[in-house]
């Protein structure tokens, strides 16, 4: 069975959130798959006049209804600003975000209009090259442009990204993670949240943004799953990308490299100033946001490699490999840094 696929498994809470709505959306539960099992669970189906939609289901432990629907209208004013993101439908009561209660607490249901685009694999596919890059490079600058040019209202605004769940500590440690890597990652996130926030270098940002969350046909690119989406460094969005695929064992590109990854900055970095400015002391900063997401994917991933290493497709490096990768980094004092020359 395709672990990417899998059936609606009707003892689950996230069962009995979609089931409660079913007719806000009209959709066709018999049509309906489990894609994506992570912080969230995402589901592609039908509504009852054959459109497909993606509806996507977030625990409210994990992040509020004010945090849910902020993304939401961000999303709206992007797409009246020309970008080509993921585009949420209202409910048939008007509502872009449905709260439900199951046993385990609330869960926030959101629907989506379904691109018609797939995912890339970057190890494989043809089409991961430099016009990609520069594409994908515009419409990051595109986003960043028009996120600039709004406010969240206040009770329906995004977090920072060192207070989203993804950026925090946990306290008290659990002993599975080693506490002379853990303070290595505190005293430099610290480092990184004391610094001023410079306009134009900070703002809105996707914080995810990696093959799993952009789509392709036919040469357009539309970028989806804004769930991570918070007030963040800039260069978060190119780094995540060069982290997963240059640097990152389990998911490393053949011949990935220092170098390699500089040439794929320079063209995403070519494609974003064709919409945004992004200057030489911004892109200065793009290896330490590297080394951030190192941080955030041991906290993540360290409690539970098994369920990573399934969503990932089986790695032939496995996750708990990668684990180990980031643990002597920092144990090391290693910096991983991109080849900026070719910029």
């Amino acid at each position: 069975m395709n672990p990417y696929h899998l059936p609606v498994d009707d003892s689950s809470p996230y069962y009995n959130a979609l089931a409660q709505c079913v007719d806000h959306w009209g959709l066709v539960p018999d049509k309906t798959e489990l894609i994506r099992d992570g912080v969230n669970h995402v589901f592609a189906t039908e509504r009852r006049d054959g459109e497909p939609v993606i509806i996507r289901i977030s625990d409210d432990a994990v992040r509020g209804r004010d945090e849910v629907l902020g993304e939401l209208i961000w999303l709206e004013h992007l797409i009246r600003h020309g970008c080509t993101v993921t585009t949420p439908i209202p409910s048939r009561g008007g509502e872009l975000l449905e709260t439900v209660g199951v046993d385990e607490g609330a869960m926030h249901v959101s629907c989506f209009q379904r691109f018609r685009g797939r995912q890339l694999n970057p190890a494989t596919d043809a089409e991961w090259n430099d016009e990609l890059f520069r594409k994908l490079g515009r419409e990051i600058g595109r986003i960043h442009r028009a996120s600039d040019q709004m406010q969240l209202p206040a009770d329906h605004d995004r977090l920072r990204w060192y207070e989203i769940n993804l950026g925090q500590f946990p306290d008290p440690l659990p002993e599975i993670f080693n506490p002379q890597v853990v303070e290595s990652m505190r005293v430099f996130t610290d480092d990184w949240i004391g610094r001023s926030t410079t306009s134009g270098h900070y703002g809105l940002v996707h914080r995810d943004l990696h093959a799993g969350n952009f789509l392709v046909e036919e040469g357009r690119i539309e970028v989806i799953d804004f769930d991570l989406g918070c007030y963040g460094w800039r260069t978060m969005d190119l780094g995540v990308l060069l982290f997963v695929y240059y640097f990152y064992p389990s998911l490393q590109v053949p011949d990935a490299s220092p170098e390699l990854a500089g040439h794929v900055l320079a063209r995403l970095v070519e494609g974003y100033r064709e919409e945004y400015t992004l200057d030489r002391e911004q892109l200065e900063t793009v290896g330490d946001m590297i080394m951030l997401n190192t941080v955030s994917n041991y906290f993540l991933m360290l409690p539970n490699p098994e369920h990573w290493q399934i969503a990932m497709g089986n790695p032939q490096i496995p996750v708990t490999e990668s684990l180990a990768w980031i643990e002597r980094l920092w144990l090391n004092g290693e910096k991983l840094q991109v080849d900026l020359k070719q910029l």
